[in-house]
């Protein structure tokens, strides 16, 4: 599944997740990882998917856009 930050009013999951900014339904993306055992903590998840739109998004992360 991917949930990238394309569509997404923010830039990245783990400085929204720290500014608490995700609506219940962001927040349940984070949660659903950790309950299906993809990451050890909602803070990871964050992490896992911020990550995972570099791999998918490379040039915008790699210019700083």
């Amino acid at each position: 599944m991917n949930y990238s930050t394309e569509d997404e009013s923010f830039k990245s999951w783990e400085r929204a997740l720290a500014d608490n900014k995700l609506t219940p339904m962001q927040r349940s993306v984070l949660e659903d990882m950790v309950a299906r055992g993809e990451a050890g903590s909602i803070e990871a998840a964050a992490k896992r998917l911020d990550w995972q739109d570099t791999v998918n998004n490379p040039d915008e992360h790699m210019y700083g856009f």
